[in-house]
């Protein structure tokens, strides 16, 4: 984490699912190291500029200084190691075979956040990364 000890946290503030999937982690989160920015702000690409090609509705991203970006599965797998209560989730993202398998179940709940408990007409999205440096399936993600 960077040396103020937070991360941030850019997603879909647009979806449902993803606004209680972070309200449980933020609930969590008993350090409060973890900073929401919703990616419809435009204060949020102000703050992360590298972020203003990005597919944040399509996938959550993780940003720190010193740290690449992290996306989808990587960037949920980053944030659990914000606080204890989280710690307990780590095992689930690091078992054998958790890289290849977490990528494609991430974009698979993305893709169904519909079915999941988002209602809103654009929670259905293409998932493939749009930003350079970012940390997706293992190493830097493609333009």
């Amino acid at each position: 984490m960077s040396s103020s000890g937070t991360l941030n946290v850019i997603y879909d503030g647009h979806c449902r699912f993803c606004i209680r999937a972070l309200d449980l982690v933020s609930a969590l989160d008993t350090r409060r190291a973890l900073r929401f920015y919703d990616a419809h702000q435009p204060e949020t690409f102000a703050r992360f500029p590298e972020l203003r090609d990005a597919d944040v509705e399509a996938a959550m991203y993780t940003a720190t200084n010193g740290e690449p970006l992290y996306r989808g599965f990587f960037a949920f797998r980053r944030l659990m190691w914000a606080g204890p209560l989280l710690w307990a989730f780590l095992p689930l993202f690091y078992f054998p075979g958790a890289s290849l398998l977490g990528p494609p179940i991430y974009a698979w709940v993305a893709r169904n956040r519909a079915r999941l408990g988002c209602r809103a007409s654009f929670c259905a999205l293409p998932t493939a990364p749009r930003v350079k440096g970012t940390y997706d399936k293992g190493q830097p993600a493609r333009l």
